[in-house]
């Protein structure tokens, strides 16, 4: 079978509906790319959706959680955009993570398990000094 690539489509749950970048993986399975903001859906799980006429995928039902541990920060914007968060974000792409941020300022973190613990005390050491007025 062909690697399918991602593509956006409307996620329609029963919160609402939204714009996801989702892959398909299989009949009616579809991993998402990016975490929900209507639904308990996260990166990287696997759902179970129906195809609608118009291309739409109604969720019928989470499949499997990602591996990845998701956290959750509400931050400025300032710290989100500053060049040693960014540092902090491609280190959590090489070890096999991943990162969003809503909104501007909400900031969702998804790790590895066994990178959890440190990459969370590099990011709150991050935070402590931007608080303190720390130039970082």
């Amino acid at each position: 079978m062909t690697p399918q690539k991602p593509y956006e489509a409307t996620g329609i749950f029963a919160g609402g509906s939204e714009a996801l970048l989702v892959t398909p993986i299989g009949a009616n399975l579809f991993r998402l790319e990016e975490s929900s903001i209507v639904d308990d859906v996260r990166y990287h799980d696997v759902i179970e959706a129906e195809l609608q006429t118009d291309g739409a995928l109604r969720f019928v039902r989470l499949m499997s959680r990602s591996e990845l541990k998701t956290s959750c920060y509400v931050l400025p914007k300032t710290l989100i955009d500053s060049p040693h968060l960014s540092v902090f974000f491609d280190r959590v792409m090489v070890l096999g993570g991943n990162w969003e941020t809503i909104f501007g300022g909400f900031l969702v973190l998804h790790l590895p398990a066994a990178e959890e613990s440190s990459l969370l005390d590099e990011l709150n050491t991050l935070i402590r000094e931007s608080s303190r007025g720390n130039d970082i």
